[in-house]
């Protein structure tokens, strides 16, 4: 038997801040903005979204790669700050939408831990006087040597199995199960991948997609999550995404609020964040698919999440 191996990592970031006027006035009447040790720097671009005011580009400087000496400015993340609305709640909210490398890209090793270039944040929001407000969304990314998606259609369609969807057992074998998409493709021979998306019955945001990684990184030349996940195989990925109500209700049937500066410190660290990562990831990936298993059609048999089956 195949041993299993996965890693669980953050793979979308929004999060939330509140400005001070004075940094609004400055974001409204600049291009650029370079901040005090040059670590940094905004760059204006055109936005065409009535929701948003301004739109900037975070560029911050990162070592040479391959061991060369000197520094690159490398994308960090999209600011966007609000356009005042009439309805009288004037918070200056600012949103920084975190670029996808920075999950995956080592910042630095402490102890045998990697630690992410989200580490960096804190610096960059302290430069501009943001105060922290919320994580608007996140996608959360399991990436196996096990192909979760073949799983989940091998169960669908075993009479071993039911489904339970959204929080319901469907016992009628002949029910369409709209909230359950596959999406094939092929060469003209046969089918040579399949991904599952799974939504909930109230568009609210939350979703699980589970797919082929590997096809997906070849072609978008996202070497730098293999670097980081390091698993050697063809990888597959179970990716949940979330929204804010979704972290305060998780964290709400703990009977706790959301340790958001902590929680963001520990998503910068690769081993300390599997744990928090793989709850959350269990916690609605259940809540959307589970199956029972009972193949003798006895008793209330066994109910797996899609990472059991």
């Amino acid at each position: 038997m195949k041993k299993v191996k996965s890693v669980i990592s953050v793979d979308k970031l929004t999060l939330c801040y509140v400005a001070t006027s004075e940094l609004i006035v400055r974001l409204n009447e600049i291009n650029e903005l370079i901040d005090s040790d040059g670590c940094f720097r905004l760059m204006r671009i055109p936005i065409d979204e009535a929701l948003f005011a301004n739109c900037f580009r975070v560029l911050i400087k990162v070592p040479q790669e391959n061991g060369e000496c000197g520094y690159v400015e490398k994308e960090f993340a999209t600011l966007k700050t609000k356009s005042h609305s009439k309805d009288g709640n004037n918070k200056n909210y600012v949103w920084l939408y975190i670029d996808n490398w920075v999950f995956y890209g080592t910042f630095i090793v402490a102890y045998g831990n990697k630690c992410n270039w989200l580490s960096s944040v804190d610096y960059i929001v302290d430069e501009l006087g943001l105060v922290f407000n919320n994580i608007t969304s996140m996608d959360i990314a399991l990436d196996s040597n096990v192909n979760i998606a073949n799983k989940i259609k091998r169960a669908q369609f075993s009479d071993d199995y039911m489904v339970k969807l959204n929080g319901t057992f469907r016992r009628d074998k002949e029910e369409i199960l709209n909230n359950i998409l596959y999406i094939s493709t092929g060469d003209q021979i046969k089918m040579r991948t399949t991904s599952v998306v799974v939504k909930p019955q109230k568009q609210n945001g939350l979703s699980l997609r589970v797919y082929n990684k590997t096809d997906e990184m070849e072609k978008s030349s996202k070497e730098y999550i293999s670097k980081w996940i390091n698993l050697n195989s063809t990888v597959y990925r179970a990716e949940v995404t979330l929204k804010n109500e979704h972290l305060k209700e998780f964290y709400a049937q703990k009977g706790e609020g959301i340790p958001y500066e902590l929680l963001l410190a520990t998503l910068a660290n690769q081993n300390e964040s599997q744990s928090v990562l793989s709850e959350m990831l269990h916690y609605f990936s259940n809540r959307l698919l589970m199956f029972n298993y009972n193949p003798e059609h006895r008793g209330k048999g066994k109910t797996l999440s899609i990472f059991e089956l």
